[in-house]
């Protein structure tokens, strides 16, 4: 028994690397003046950098000392937005990261919401400050 879970968490740890190895683009940076949740992981404020995984619905977003991945699902929207951002909802119990936006694109990430998660219903929205990175 004591070899099968050797094996299963050897078995996870050598294939973490295909999701979370892939090469990462930097998209912007951004600083969240609140703390807030994100694919159901609670994160503080502070400045983060936001980057996308190539080839994948998955963005990272990395602070000081902590990141966390989350996935997405493309979302149309009727007018490219002038300049990249964050977006979170806002409710009784906090800010939720809702959607990435990049400048000049006409979609935007939808972040997905983890199984199991309540959905929550929004009252008011806020956009985070946020600079996009030197090319």
């Amino acid at each position: 028994m004591k070899l099968m879970r050797m094996l299963a968490v050897a078995a996870l740890l050598a294939s973490s690397h295909l999701v979370y190895g892939q090469a990462e683009t930097d998209v912007m940076s951004a600083n969240v003046p609140f703390t807030f949740t994100a694919g159901g992981v609670s994160m503080p404020a502070g400045h983060y950098v936001i980057s996308r995984v190539e080839g994948a619905p998955i963005w990272k977003l990395q602070t000081f000392g902590r990141s966390i991945y989350v996935t997405s699902q493309t979302r149309a929207l009727q007018k490219a937005p002038a300049a990249s951002s964050l977006v979170f909802d806002r409710d009784a119990t906090g800010y939720t990261l809702s959607q990435f936006q990049q400048r000049a694109q006409d979609e935007a990430a939808q972040v997905s919401a983890p199984r199991g998660a309540k959905e929550h219903r929004s009252t008011t929205q806020q956009v985070a400050s946020v600079t996009v990175p030197a090319r």
